[in-house]
């Protein structure tokens, strides 16, 4: 398809006469409905353009609907969390969507599909991002986000588009996706090596609620000697392309994972792989369990960045999508990432104990960013800790709290260019001593793990029980109800879509949906500043008014 631009900043005559008559000026204090479409028509008719997606067509070929149309209209559904089909009705029956689209009254609209396409061709051409920086632009270009301002940070749990599975249904579902891609990829094939029983009795799926627990071993025990059974008709001289299907590369991890081969037997893990890389279930291969606060869930994580200025409009400047079994602290480098991309990086950055670790505070601060956070507590069950002891870590020695030395030590360097020392007591001097049941309980004595993170942690230890310290802090919370509000509102609770792109791509949409929002706000709220001042200055007997803010 090729692309024929399409000018968004001309507003048909017949729309601009019925729009500004019946669309009401915008309420700052309103969340959603009929105003913010009037502001967006009025003000953001360059938001997006057609030259921002000339990459993604060909220069040849059936024209092709506006793609910057079809981003506004993706936003929109998005700010009101409704489906394609319901979203491409909107167009045509809605006045407010058709005045912010800039669209004449008498538009039928296009098929909803055409919504899917777009999306599909962002990610197939790695462009899942554009939309979320081309908005995240217009507030910068605005001056709505400060440079080397305060920004905060938090995560928050997505369900995957899918139903959580048992052990059973996830190999039977697993065996079931592998021959069913098999039979559409190379149907001649599998009429000739697979047995019609065989595929017959793959076709359906299998629920466990009823069965003994007898009954349920058995049943795994014999699905796992199927999928090894289909695993080996796969060798060669099956087809390559057969063995390159990402069902059938599903299959052999999960059998990999929940089986083991022995004696010339099949047999069922007693105990499985660890979580990070445990596929629970095969519909949504990169989902994974995770677990926070006692909460269990499939999917994954999200970590969203908003500016936190005092007074000012508070906007998303990173959405970003981790493994569901990830530590909090691990998001912090992309997010560092993503923001030095769009020249957004803060001076400090607001976050909860979980994304305050040694290595992040060191990380961070060659960054130029000051991480702002409580860190955890140390929780070695030894009641010595190493802040007792008198460390010395050029010598590589340390006194214990009972003024005895160490008798060895030794360093290293870590993966991430720090020093670490080890240090070593003697396992006599340990066994006499009167602290040995409160300090270690090891047979060779006590020995001190030290990094050149500690003493940053230990600094922070020091200042999270000041109250200037949680004076700062109050600048992180209002992220709670960010997330309350993209889950409430833009539905980032539960993902539509399935798919190790979708996901993070969905993420972004509605990052960018609640960004748009947000600037309709802003812009009204500075709009009403703006004629404030200019009705003071002219109430101050001045012959001229302020110049107002362009939007």
């Amino acid at each position: 398809m090729t692309l024929h631009r399409r000018d968004l900043a001309e507003m048909p005559a017949d729309s601009a006469a019925v729009g500004q008559k019946l669309l009401p000026p915008t309420n700052p204090y309103r969340v959603i409905g009929t105003n913010p479409y009037r502001v967006i028509g009025d003000h953001l008719a360059d938001l997006l353009d057609d030259a921002h997606f000339a990459a993604l067509y060909e220069t040849t070929g059936r024209a092709a609907l506006s793609p910057a149309l079809l981003a506004l209209v993706t936003l929109f559904q998005f700010m009101e969390n409704i489906p394609d089909r319901e979203a491409a009705e909107q167009v045509v029956v809605r006045l407010d969507w058709t005045y912010a689209l800039h669209l004449p009254l008498e538009d039928t609209g296009f098929d909803y599909s055409c919504l899917c396409y777009f999306r599909r061709r962002l990610l197939e051409h790695a462009q899942e991002r554009l939309v979320f920086e081309q908005i995240l632009g217009k507030i910068q270009a605005l001056g709505f986000i400060t440079k080397r301002g305060k920004q905060r940070t938090d995560s928050t749990a997505v369900l995957g588009a899918v139903r959580q599975l048992s052990a059973l249904e996830t190999v039977t579902e697993t065996l079931r996706l592998a021959v069913r891609a098999r039979a559409q990829a190379a149907p001649a094939w599998v009429a000739q090596e697979l047995p019609a029983s065989f595929v017959q009795a793959s076709a359906h799926s299998r629920a466990d609620e009823r069965l003994s627990a007898d009954e349920r071993q058995a049943a795994l025990q014999q699905v796992g000697q199927d999928g090894v059974w289909l695993l080996e008709r796969l060798a060669a001289p099956a087809p390559a392309a057969l063995q390159e299907l990402e069902a059938v590369q599903v299959l052999r991890t999960v059998w990999e994972q929940r089986y083991e081969r022995g004696e010339g037997r099949v047999r069922v893990r007693a105990k499985t792989v660890d979580g990070t890389d445990l596929i629970v279930t095969p519909h949504d291969p990169g989902g994974r369990a995770g677990e926070k606060r006692g909460q269990q869930w499939h999917g994954d994580k999200v970590h969203v960045t908003e500016t936190a200025e005092a007074e000012q409009p508070h906007f998303l400047t990173a959405v970003t999508t981790a493994n569901a079994t990830s530590g909090d602290g691990e998001a912090l480098p992309p997010i560092r990432a993503h923001l030095d991309e769009r020249a957004a990086l803060p001076g400090e950055q607001y976050v909860d104990a979980g994304y305050v670790s040694g290595p992040q505070l060191a990380q961070s601060q060659a960054a130029g960013i000051e991480v702002v956070g409580p860190p955890r507590q140390d929780t070695a069950p030894n009641h010595c800790k190493i802040a007792d002891f008198t460390i010395d870590r050029e010598a590589h020695r340390a006194i214990c709290p009972q003024g005895h030395a160490s008798v060895k030590g030794s360093a290293r360097t870590e993966r991430d260019g720090s020093r670490a020392v080890n240090i070593q007591f003697a396992a006599a001097t340990c066994a006499a001593c009167p602290l040995r049941a409160q300090c270690t309980t090891g047979q060779r004595g006590r020995r001190l793990p030290l990094s050149d993170h500690d003493e940053r942690l230990a600094a922070r230890r020091g200042e999270a029980q000041t109250e200037e310290f949680w004076a700062r802090m109050r600048a992180r919370p209002a992220i709670e109800a960010t997330l309350s509000e993209l889950v409430r509102t833009h539905g980032l609770r539960r993902h539509r879509y399935r798919g190790e792109a979708k996901r993070p791509f969905e993420n972004l949409l509605k990052g960018a949906a609640c960004n748009l929002k947000r600037l309709v706000r802003a812009l009204v709220a500075r709009g009403e500043r703006d004629a404030a001042a200019r009705a003071l200055t002219v109430g101050c007997g001045s012959s001229v008014a302020a110049p107002p803010v362009a939007a």
